[in-house]
């Protein structure tokens, strides 16, 4: 029997205890199991099975995939290596076992592939992590695939549970575990009336083996997400005109379990991340979605430990705003986006100055930018449109001051304030580049079942009217403190989102200038935020002349 024993060249206690789960959002247990069952998945098996044994102290994950060769294998306890390919793979390899090594006293993995099978026993030591490979031996394994067992230690026999291990693959791996969902990555034949799978089939099927998940024996499988939705709505999201992404969104009759809430971001069926993307919809608990986008991986879109996305990488930022698009429209569809108060404010004033302040923050012109977008003009020969999408009267103007023949536009876009026309035919019309005016806007809501004190979905700034700080800042009268500190801060937050590199440091300075700018150039300007309250018995908008406010210096 051949034996091979390595070591790391470098010295690597301190990546494998601090730096790899400082990767994660996550205690390091979980991390662990989520990345063994990525690099399982990867081997493309029909079966994953988990084994948990507290008295023991054993974790084991097998699958009966391709398994490794030896040249593999032996690269697999490198840390700084992986055998797979460039938009290959949702896992990295050895990952799930690196990370083991901080709770395990040591980790055996077991290999057998057409070509090679072995095992090997890996360990922390001090600053090392030294292993030992036995060739042409297996300790069990008796099929192609591979086996991991963790020894663990006694904090962590009693941190895992069947439940946990349980819940952990339902947050993480829920579209495999659906039975419906799962046909989109099998290439199985839908059954009658299934038209789901089929529609969302978008690449070649990846588990066609099909695909099976047993805790301890026990095979794991949820209720379609489909029978518990009292409505939803199909979305595919393109680039270049071409599909890349699909999915649904749903309305649940009842709440869903929190593992569901909000939209999945998936990658062969690994979710990589949950958003609202930036939307605060109302009645969460009853909103589920899940959009498949395997060209995230391939565009380097999806962080190395694929629990994220980069930030700044514009494949992501481009499906993050078409995203958003289709979830604004659905959420006025069925009555549960964001909406104004009865009493409505005009802050034209206040995002005028605003704006103007963006214009001098490098960081933050994004916001105040003039954008190229697509524009619908009216064409006998082009494509039919719905008058949901609303009309502006004017072509190519932001108020409608000259004459035209009419563009639509989406209500969130619009070039001014055109008005907007009800769901339903409307007429032809050719998208035409257009420069869209750029700039932040600013509403109100009253948001009681929320903790913050605004949001910003990356066009409006809604302020939370039930929060309250902005009662207290109404009664001592420093509303228009209070509405400039919200926007700012909500807009700084927004820029870290998308920064590669973001810190504190760079919130705190940001936020320094941009007070500073306000502070000299509109610290002693008056400006009015009118608010205007409809009476329904005499049709008449009444003024609140007491909304009337006047920015001071601080």
């Amino acid at each position: 029997m051949r034996t091979y024993e390595g070591k790391s060249e470098v010295k690597i206690g301190h990546l494998i205890r601090v730096v790899i789960p400082k990767q994660y959002d996550f205690e390091p247990q979980i991390a662990s199991l989520i990345e063994l069952v990525a690099n399982s998945l990867d081997a493309n098996p029909s079966f994953i099975e988990i084994n948990f044994d507290r008295e023991k102290g054993l974790l084991e994950v097998r699958d009966n995939g391709v398994g490794m060769d030896e040249s593999d294998f032996k690269e697999y306890h490198n840390i700084a290596a992986t055998t797979k390919g460039k938009g290959d793979a949702i896992g990295f390899a050895g990952q799930g076992a690196k990370l083991a090594l901080n709770f395990c006293s040591k980790v055996v993995t077991e290999t057998c592939s057409k070509s090679y099978k072995g095992y090997s026993e890996w360990r922390l030591k001090g600053d090392d992590a030294p292993y030992r490979i036995y060739h042409n031996k297996s300790l069990g394994l008796n099929h192609l695939g591979t086996k991991v067992t963790l020894y663990l230690d006694d904090e962590s026999r009693s941190f895992y549970t069947q439940e946990l291990i349980e819940q952990i693959l339902k947050e993480h791996y829920f579209p495999l575990l659906d039975g419906a969902l799962l046909k989109a990555y099998t290439g199985e034949m839908p059954v009658l009336g299934d038209e789901e799978s089929t529609s969302l089939r978008i690449y070649k099927p990846r588990y066609k083996k099909g695909l099976r998940f047993f805790i301890n024996g026990k095979a794991i499988a949820e209720q379609p997400i489909q029978d518990m939705l009292k409505s939803k709505k199909k979305i595919s999201l393109t680039v270049y005109t071409k599909p890349k992404a699909k999915g649904f969104f749903g309305l649940a009759e009842d709440g869903l379990p929190e593992f569901l809430q909000g939209i999945a971001i998936c990658t062969y069926g690994k979710v990589i991340e949950r958003t609202w993307f930036k939307k605060e919809p109302r009645e969460k608990q009853r909103i589920v979605g899940y959009i498949e986008a395997p060209y995230l991986i391939k565009d380097g879109a999806v962080t190395t430990d694929k629990c994220g996305f980069q930030r700044g990488n514009k494949s992501w930022e481009g499906l993050f705003r078409k995203g958003q698009t289709e979830f604004t429209k659905w959420l006025e569809e069925i009555g549960l986006a964001e909406r104004l108060p009865e009493r409505k404010a005009d802050f034209t004033s206040l995002e005028r100055e605003i704006n103007s302040i963006l214009k001098n923050l490098p960081e933050l012109t994004f916001f105040g930018a003039r954008t190229q977008r697509d524009v619908p003009f009216r064409d006998e020969k082009g494509e039919p449109r719905e008058l949901w999408n609303g009309t502006q009267k004017v072509k190519g103007t932001k108020g409608g001051e000259t004459e035209g023949t009419g563009v639509l536009v989406y209500p969130g876009d619009e070039l001014g304030r055109a008005p907007t026309g009800k769901l339903g035919s409307g007429p032809t019309a050719t998208n035409h580049q257009r420069t869209i005016r750029g700039g932040i806007r600013i509403s109100m809501d009253e948001r009681p079942d929320l903790e913050e004190e605004a949001w910003f979905d990356g066009e409006t700034v809604f302020i939370n009217k039930s929060h309250p700080a902005y009662s207290k800042a109404e009664r001592k009268g420093l509303l228009d403190y209070h509405f400039v500190k919200c926007i700012a801060l909500r807009l700084i937050n927004f820029n870290l989102d998308r920064d590669p590199e973001p810190s504190y440091q760079k919130a705190f300075e940001l936020s320094q200038r941009f007070f500073r700018l306000w502070g000299e150039t509109f610290g002693t300007r008056f400006f009015s935020c009118s608010l205007w309250r409809h009476d329904s018995h005499t049709k008449e908008r009444r003024h609140d002349s007491k909304s009337n406010f006047t920015i001071r210096s601080f």
